[in-house]
């Protein structure tokens, strides 16, 4: 448990909160007000209790300084290293470089996005290369006390957009889906069709709001993101504060929200947002329940969106854009095999415009 204390000595920040970490040591972080030390101790202590607690002394490197250094103690020979280092720099640092090691570790999302999304188009070895650097810095920092574990073990490689491998995106009926809406209860409910209707990603739909619904319902406006520990929102992935997307809101899911109170839909009466980890904890229980196949998560209500636009002619430039893309490209690794096929299209075209220009002659 922790404790507060008050130093006289210290005029400028006279309480501290002490507490001993996973390892034993006495850990101490100092504040001016009382209220901020209750506040600090409060969290601590509840993260603590999850296991997602991080000294924030301990976790100040960002992720490529720290992989860096994994990458320098690795007992590998000189061209193993230099190719793991090609990867570093060219792959994941642009991706998750800047980012700070506890926010990576707990973005499950985003290393699956950067093996399976962004570099979709490289070799699987050079993806295996990539999610290795990433398992193998953030279990570094776990071993090192540094972080009190992460959420990035056990991704899977998607095929390559080469493989005759790929599978078939799993579309589940609407009678099974309401059955996982229904598992999640009444609160919690509307996500599903939020993902399944506008194609947000988990942490979006959790931090909708009423008033994001605009043009009597015809328009959701996002701009924010849950985080993964429910205490707060963040800006959306890859945005700044202020940035939003908007996305055209099917009249099947505005009769769903319009009865909903004002303010975040799924905020909880203590302020806090539903936890992304116990989300997909009762997705995947009611998944299963509804007797859906292994390999459909959450995130593939995005697909079903995307795919339902693309297989009724929407434009793939408009589908990435709503899907909140930062490149077209992206949407293609993704969605191209759903594309209507261009050629036939393409030779009616020129033999309408051989017959007009001949007669023309």
């Amino acid at each position: 448990m922790a404790s507060i204390i008050k130093r006289e000595r210290n005029k400028n920040k006279p309480w501290a909160v002490r507490w001993r970490d996973a390892s034993g040591h006495q850990r101490e972080q100092a504040f001016r007000l009382k209220a901020e030390a209750s506040a600090f101790k409060s969290k601590l202590e509840v993260d603590q209790n999850e296991g997602t607690f991080v000294d924030p002394r301990q976790s100040r490197d960002t992720f490529s300084e720290a992989a860096e250094r994994w990458l320098e103690r690795l007992p590998a020979t000189p061209g193993t290293k230099r190719a793991y280092g090609s990867t570093l720099r060219n792959h994941v640092n642009p991706v998750l470089g800047d980012r700070l090691l506890r926010h990576v570790a707990q973005d499950r999302d985003a290393v699956a996005d950067l093996v399976n999304v962004a570099m979709i188009g490289k070799s699987r070895q050079r993806r295996e290369i990539a999610r290795l650097i990433i398992t193998g810095t953030l279990d570094d920092a776990v071993n090192a006390g540094r972080l009190p574990r992460h959420r990035c073990s056990g991704i899977r490689l998607a095929p390559g957009v080469h493989s005759t491998e790929r599978k078939d995106f799993i579309f589940p009926t609407h009678k099974q889906l309401e059955a996982v809406a229904a598992s999640l209860g009444q609160n919690l409910a509307p996500t599903i069709w939020l993902m399944r209707g506008t194609g947000l990603r988990i942490g979006e739909a959790l931090a909708v709001r009423k008033d994001g619904f605009r043009d009597n319902g015809t328009v959701l406006r996002i701009q924010e993101q849950v985080r993964p520990d429910g205490y707060a929102t963040a800006p959306m992935k890859h945005r700044k504060t202020g940035d939003y997307r908007e996305i055209p809101v099917p009249a099947y899911l505005w009769e769903m929200i319009e009865g909903l109170p004002d303010g975040y839909l799924f905020r909880r009466d203590s302020g806090r947002f539903p936890i992304q980890r116990s989300y997909w904890q009762a997705f995947t229980k009611a998944r299963v329940d509804a007797g859906i196949p292994d390999g459909f998560t959450a995130h593939s209500l995005r697909h079903a969106f995307a795919s339902a636009l693309l297989a009724r002619n929407v434009p793939i430039h408009d589908v990435a854009k709503w899907l909140g893309h930062l490149s077209i490209d992206v949407t293609y690794r993704i969605y191209g095999h759903l594309v209507p096929s261009a050629w036939g299209r393409a030779r009616e075209a020129l033999e309408a415009e051989y017959e007009d220009w001949s007669e023309s002659s």
